[in-house]
């Protein structure tokens, strides 16, 4: 094993009405309506998406500072060990959120279920697992 550094380049950026940690909602199970622009190079990669398809969406939580073994669940529940949540502030801050996709028009993607915060940058998209 290296300790080399690991080096991400975003894909897109989230555009949300949500600039404080405090007032976004804590998991991606809710309405909140949003939309992401993925960068143009990757338009290609898009041609498959759906509207109404489930996807998760992988994200780098980059306001994110520090991180501590056990905090709140959902930000005011029982304490709970970090890895039980999801949490923000991570030792590697990245995200993973189910979202259904309500509309594509070339790049941009509305979609149901932002718990990210307005300039929040896309790592990558996958297709929801089906059980």
């Amino acid at each position: 094993m290296t300790n080399e550094g690991i080096i991400f380049h975003p894909i897109g950026y989230i555009h949300s009405k949500f600039n404080n940690m405090n007032k976004t909602p804590k998991n991606s199970r809710n309405t909140n309506e949003t939309w992401m622009e993925i960068d143009l190079k990757y338009l290609e990669a898009m041609c498959d998406m759906k509207v109404g398809e489930e996807y998760m969406l992988i994200f780098y939580f980059n306001q994110s500072k520090g991180y501590k073994m056990k905090v709140p669940l959902m930000g005011d529940g029982p304490i709970t060990g970090l890895f039980s949540t999801h949490a923000p502030c991570r030792p590697n801050p990245i995200g993973v959120s189910n979202i259904t996709i309500k509309e594509i028009d070339k790049n941009k993607i509305k979609f149901i279920g932002v718990d990210m915060l307005d300039g929040t940058p896309i790592l990558d998209i996958k297709n929801a697992v089906k059980s």
